[in-house]
């Protein structure tokens, strides 16, 4: 992560392009945690730009990996999330209302941003609904992560507390519709 910090404070058109891409890729990875890099990202650049990069760069990175689901390995990502059992609260929600799994799975992730591109690529889930519920439901969470980022040199331990209670909230929102999702 230092070289990464390095890198990123030679700011320059390349670098900024270079993070956006960065985040692109990261949408294809499901154990990286996205915010992270976005704080890290908002350290350098200021919270717009930061932000643009965060968010931008993880819608498309989900638009790239939706399509690539729905179109081009269609059969290799369906065999991937039929492995994906515990899921099927989660598959049913997607059949009745994509745009709402999707919002919940973004603003609650209580499973990897990957496997939500994924799925949604290669179930009946329109592209409108799924680029508005990924756009909607990440942004609070890139805007939480790039403020604190911005704000981790000045003053560490608020930062780190609001964090925590930040991942608290959604960690136990995720686990009460994960237990109503298994009770079907």
């Amino acid at each position: 992560m230092d070289e990464l910090l390095n890198w990123l404070q030679h700011d320059s058109w390349m670098t900024r392009i270079s993070s956006f891409l960065l985040m692109a890729m990261l949408a294809f990875l499901p154990a990286i945690p996205i915010p992270l890099v976005a704080g890290i990202i908002a350290a350098t650049y200021s919270v717009p730009v930061a932000l643009f990069i965060s968010l931008g760069g993880t819608i498309f990175g989900s638009i790239c990996m939706f399509y690539l689901c729905r179109y081009g390995f269609q059969m290799v990502a369906l065999k991937q999330v039929q492995k994906w059992q515990r899921l099927d609260g989660f598959f049913q929600l997607l059949e009745r209302n994509g745009f709402l799994a999707v919002l919940i799975g973004r603003l609650v992730p209580i499973m990897p941003s990957a496997a939500i591109n994924a799925i949604a690529g290669v179930t009946k889930v329109r592209f409108s609904s799924f680029l508005l519920a990924t756009a909607l439901g990440k942004f609070p969470t890139m805007l939480a992560f790039t403020l604190a980022g911005a704000q981790f040199g000045k003053n560490q331990l608020l930062t780190g507390t609001m964090i925590g209670l930040y991942v608290l909230v959604i960690f136990l929102i995720g686990l009460k519709i994960r237990n109503k999702w298994a009770r079907g």
